[in-house]
């Protein structure tokens, strides 16, 4: 299959391994779903009681892997059997199936966004906002982020709670969590003049980053609360901090 040859004649005896209890094997198997489930639809259906099974799987690996191999076949029957399986995920006690859902929830979105809308799903994403895990916050804001950003009516709105919220977890994400988040600080719309003091005060030290994306980022946020300070001589000082990394 990495070779460039054709191996969707064998879908009918991969689905039969979905049921081997090995993650290398399940890894196999959920790549060639990928690869081949929409050329093969009629047969993919097939697949749909493996994956209601590894949803609930005891390691949370597997139900990681499912949900997400799940949100990558566009075959109508299978994103029916998504539905309750991905809200569960949500849900999921582990952090690392609930990051996973999160990004499946957009994934969801390309197929159906009237659907994710139908299903709450979006306001389940809100939920994930307060998360205790930051890379459940980040992922999370990604898919709300981009969802927002390809839908004409969903609009992503952030009050200062939850932007509070989001700034405390930047410390403890990578790189390209830190990104998202202060990508959804756009979505602030600060009430007065002190909020978005707050904000720029509480993200100044990402201009110290020694990733050049989180600060250009950083340096886009400060630059658009800037327009909500009424007073200018509060400005002086933040332009000479913007200064250096400019």
């Amino acid at each position: 299959m990495t070779m460039g040859n054709d191996m969707s004649p064998l879908f009918q005896e991969v689905i039969a391994c979905m049921g081997i209890p090995d993650l290398e094997v399940k890894k196999m198997v959920y790549l060639f779903l990928i690869n081949y489930a929409r050329a093969r639809a009629e047969i993919a259906n097939l697949a749909v009681n493996g994956f209601e099974d590894d949803v609930n799987d005891p390691n949370p690996l597997v139900r990681a892997m499912a949900i997400r191999t799940m949100g990558y076949i566009y075959v109508e029957r299978v994103i029916e059997s998504l539905i309750d399986p991905l809200r569960h995920c949500l849900r999921d006690r582990d952090p690392y199936v609930r990051k996973t859902a999160a990004m499946a929830v957009l994934k969801l979105s390309m197929f159906d966004r009237s659907l994710v809308e139908e299903e709450r799903f979006l306001d389940m994403l809100k939920d994930l906002l307060a998360d205790g895990n930051p890379s459940v916050v980040a992922n999370a804001v990604a898919a709300l982020t981009e969802i927002s950003e390809r839908s004409p009516h969903i609009k992503l709105k952030l009050n200062m709670k939850i932007a509070n919220k989001l700034i405390t977890a930047l410390n403890e994400c990578n790189e390209w969590g830190q990104i998202y988040i202060l990508e959804s600080l756009m979505y602030v719309v600060p009430q007065d003049s002190s909020d978005a003091e707050t904000i720029m005060e509480r993200i100044m030290p990402r201009l110290q980053h020694g990733n050049s994306g989180v600060v250009l980022v950083a340096i886009k946020v400060i630059a658009y609360m800037m327009n909500y300070v009424s007073q200018v001589d509060t400005l002086e000082p933040i332009l000479r901090k913007l200064s250096p990394p400019l």
